[in-house]
């Protein structure tokens, strides 16, 4: 790869995406005109590595061209509240800040609800068990469960009576919370993968899963006219939700308690022809089953982005599932019965 100075803007914007991660990257795309995210992501499928020095270098110049702008842009929490204060009274600013605060509480936690539960007990392990406490709060009860058989037997049980006990903690100490095990686990990822190395390509999908469907299917339109090479590689990574249908029974059952969420699935599975539906129902309880169908008939008509949603939110659990060896998805033309 050319050393930074020698990189063209189109360039350099391409790897700075890759930096910034594919949340990220996915969000600036999706302000762009179609050529520049055309330009871009073919930059982005081309890189095969990229050190630790690279992207230090970047970052270093990037922040350096942002120092020659002389203004300076103050915010944060104290500002946001006098300018609510200003425009709604105080009571209204402080329910908005509340609302902002849980948002960003959930959207925190929303990474370690993906995260394997022995992945999260060692981020967790060493922490005070209040720590533990409030973070087993915003996760799934499966999750709960498999954390504390974890965690060692009087710590386990500390918790637990501290479950039994706890209100609803301090938005503020949950951020703080957030924070910390964010830093913890992107320090770990770093310790036990080979950090010298970004595939493009599978960064390149990691962005596309966090585009919309419409943008999504343009950059793939795109690449199946000019560089149908990209193309292929790009579909032999990634799957869709008729997926499903190519997992055995016992996986299935797999990917439903990882999802652990019945409105999900109803909501997926709007729309979904015959066989997709029978593949989740044939591999739950008669009531469970019952529930779902009856979800599906009271909630009516669903968006389209929504179902969408959905989707993508158990496509993404069955990537986990797959990339961690728990279940297997085949292609097509290996479905299984």
């Amino acid at each position: 790869m050319k050393p930074i100075e020698e990189m063209n803007g189109i360039e350099k914007s391409a790897m700075l995406l890759v930096t910034l991660g594919s949340e990220v990257a996915s969000r600036i795309l999706a302000h762009l005109d179609e050529k520049t995210v055309f330009k871009l992501a073919q930059e982005i499928s081309k890189i095969e590595n990229l050190s630790v020095k690279q992207k230090e270098d970047l970052i270093g110049e990037f922040l350096i061209s942002l120092k020659k702008n002389k203004g300076a842009i103050f915010g944060g929490e104290d500002v946001a509240r006098e300018m609510l204060n200003a425009a709604f009274g105080e009571d209204q600013a402080e329910n908005i800040l509340n609302n902002i605060t849980h948002i960003d509480i959930e959207k925190g936690f929303s990474f370690l609800r993906n995260i394997d539960p022995d992945v999260l007990t060692s981020l967790l392990e060493k922490e005070h068990p209040q720590t533990i406490t409030a973070t087993l709060y915003y996760l799934s009860p499966a999750q709960n469960a498999k954390i504390l058989k974890n965690l060692p037997t009087n710590l386990s049980k500390d918790i637990i009576k501290r479950m039994a006990k706890i209100e609803k903690p301090a938005p503020r100490a949950v951020l703080e919370i957030v924070r910390i095990l964010r830093n913890k686990y992107e320090k770990l990822k770093a310790s036990t993968i080979d950090t010298n190395k970004t595939d493009g390509i599978n960064t390149l999908i990691d962005i596309m899963s966090h585009m919309n469907p419409e943008q999504e299917k343009k950059l793939m339109n795109f690449f199946d006219i000019k560089l149908p090479q990209i193309s292929d590689k790009i579909k032999e990574k990634t799957f869709d939700f008729e997926a499903v249908l190519t997992l055995t029974n016992r996986e299935v059952q797999i990917l439903i308690d990882e999802i652990n969420d019945d409105y999900i699935i109803a909501i997926a599975l709007k729309g979904a022809g015959d066989e997709l539906r029978f593949k989740f129902l044939r591999n739950m309880s008669q009531n469970r089953a019952t529930n779902i169908l009856t979800d599906m008939d009271i909630m009516g008509h669903v968006r389209l982005t929504d179902v969408t949603e959905a989707r993508n939110s158990i496509v993404h659990t069955m990537r986990l599932l797959n990339d961690n060896g728990s279940i297997i998805v085949r292609k097509n033309d290996e479905l299984v019965q």
